[in-house]
């Protein structure tokens, strides 16, 4: 293991000094675009369609990403939201884990949404509502089976996921997304707001700044609790389809896994949940851990029996 790589893994494994001064979410997303850049090297060289238009919204265009799989379709596909704390990543961010995907026979759908502080909440949720509507009604015409349709996000992206789904099936009853991969993703607001000082890559107070550039600053309880916001308590859940949910143990963010599968299995949510050992958050896009190759053969495994 190379020494960026190991700073990274520690990055995510320590906690945050607690004289840190306030981080902007403009900060982080140049942070990440860095350190996602490094984290991408090495990818399969596969094709891939940049900059699709999905719709018109606020005077701008919404994208998506296209990684088509080899051979013949209809394959199966998946809508792909990526993380980065609701201010930061983009598709190009998450490029390696989509075309491992696509390698593995999935068409990938990544969606570039609009990103806070300068788009706040509804704005991101609205554009992957959008393109989750978008995908339903052409995936034909891109040669994607729309019977195998799954929807995947890491960290934010598991939230917006997650939130997604609400959305759905609080409009339509109904989704045509047949299963729902997790990774390391929040769903309960109030509880994140009261993870220890010493929790590693986050805690309560810093997630507070993140809430500011995502939600506002001091939003109301109603807000913080609301299933657009943390899905957790969202009253649709029984309609949700198969989910697979995963975190590691050097992760602040497993909580939330484990609460989220216990809500959606009391449900009656057919629900997976793989705890990785000594993985921190974003362990998916770290290859050099162990913990990457048991998570991406375990999605492949849940997305083949859900999707069929």
């Amino acid at each position: 293991m190379d020494d960026i790589t190991a700073r990274i893994i520690e990055f995510y494994a320590a906690p945050p000094p607690a004289d840190l001064p306030r981080v902007t979410g403009l900060e982080i997303r140049e942070r990440w675009a860095v350190t996602a850049n490094f984290l991408n090297q090495g990818g399969p060289d596969r094709t891939v369609e940049r900059g699709r238009t999905v719709a018109t919204r606020r005077g701008e265009r919404l994208t998506v990403d296209l990684y088509p799989p080899d051979g013949d379709g209809p394959h199966p596909g998946i809508l792909f939201i990526h993380g980065g704390s609701w201010v930061a990543g983009s598709p190009l961010t998450h490029d390696k884990l989509a075309r491992r995907l696509a390698e593995r026979g999935y068409s990938v759908v990544s969606v570039d949404y609009s990103l806070a502080p300068e788009h706040k909440h509804p704005e991101g949720l609205d554009d992957c509502v959008l393109a989750a509507d978008w995908l339903a009604g052409e995936a034909a015409s891109l040669g994607i089976d729309p019977g195998r349709l799954a929807i995947m996000g890491d960290s934010a992206g598991g939230n917006l996921a997650a939130a997604t789904l609400h959305r759905l099936l609080e409009r339509d009853g109904s989704t045509a997304f047949r299963s729902a991969v997790l990774p390391y993703g929040v769903y309960d607001f109030p509880a994140m707001l009261e993870l220890p000082e010493d929790s590693p890559f986050v805690n309560g107070r810093i997630f507070v700044w993140q809430v500011e550039d995502y939600l506002g600053t001091a939003p109301d309880d109603p807000l913080l609790a609301s299933p657009a916001v943390s899905p957790r308590f969202s009253p649709c859940l029984a309609k949700f389809p198969p989910v697979f949910l995963t975190a590691g143990t050097r992760d602040p963010l497993l909580q939330q896994s484990l609460d989220f599968g216990e809500s959606l299995r009391a449900a009656g949510v057919e629900t997976e949940v793989l705890v990785c050992e000594d993985a921190t958050h974003a362990f998916l896009q770290i290859e050099e851990v162990e913990a990457a190759g048991e998570g991406l053969e375990a999605m492949v495994a849940f997305l083949e029996r859900t999707l069929g």
